[in-house]
């Protein structure tokens, strides 16, 4: 006896809704899973909060404040870009200007342009922060203080990879940069052990998960951003291998 087509149309139904409940218990296992590995880093880590830092600000400016120039009216950038200095001694007499600009990131570091004129050690640079969320999609202002500290550290160790080269070298690895994507890449993902290294990673992790979870993030940056960055878990990975040294 032939089966009604509606027959064999709900034995297939029942049969696809088996197999993606199955599905959907693996997954949301796997989900699980990662989320709790993500905040499992079994190591001590300094934390850094605005509240209890922000009557350290004039004193932070008397110990780093030489040669720096911060122009902005934000205190809260202030603050993070001295705390997240403190663990750069090596920039502490570094010619370092800070300052709001339209660009393509979150933030971005680059020697001043006047730089081929000058001996290394003379060398200043800049740090911009970008004061247009619309390129991104990504407003600093919405970031934690402790991902604001964590991503100018990343920047720091921009200007320390730099502080190695010659003016010659320095011109080289700017054409280098961009034009080559597996440079940016080796770039970043340095900079990033390099933020790790310094004590840092916390707070670099949660600018990344905040980076992460922001829905408004524009595509384009989105996968700049996870193609050549460390990702969450890799962040984590390096802290606690950081810890055991």
């Amino acid at each position: 006896m032939k089966k009604h087509p509606l027959f064999i149309n709900l034995g297939t139904m029942r049969l696809v809704l088996t197999l993606f409940f199955i599905h959907w218990i693996y997954t949301s296992t796997l989900f699980g899973q990662s989320k709790r590995h993500l905040h499992e880093i079994h190591c001590d880590t300094t934390h850094f909060y605005f509240e209890s830092y922000k009557d350290s600000l004039d004193d932070y400016v008397f110990k780093m404040g030489l040669k720096k120039n911060l122009i902005t009216n934000d205190e809260r950038l202030k603050l993070a870009f001295y705390i997240a200095l403190n663990r750069y001694p090596e920039l502490h007499k570094t010619r370092i200007t800070l300052r709001h600009k339209n660009i393509n990131s979150t933030m971005q570091a680059q020697p001043s342009p006047e730089f081929i004129f000058k001996r290394k050690n003379k060398r200043a640079y800049k740090i911009f922060v970008n004061n247009n969320p619309r390129r991104t999609g990504i407003n600093y202002e919405e970031l934690s203080f402790e991902g604001l500290v964590g991503w100018i550290g990343h920047e720091f160790a921009h200007l320390i990879d730099y502080n190695t080269m010659n003016n010659r070298a320095l011109l080289g690895f700017i054409a280098g940069y961009v034009f080559d994507k597996r440079t940016m890449r080796r770039t970043e993902r340095n900079a990033d052990r390099e933020t790790i290294k310094r004590g840092l990673g916390i707070q670099l992790l949660d600018g990344v998960n905040f980076f992460e979870k922001n829905n408004k993030t524009s595509k384009k940056y989105r996968k700049r951003k996870q193609k050549n960055y460390l990702s969450e878990a890799e962040i984590i990975v390096n802290i606690e291998k950081n810890c055991n040294h």
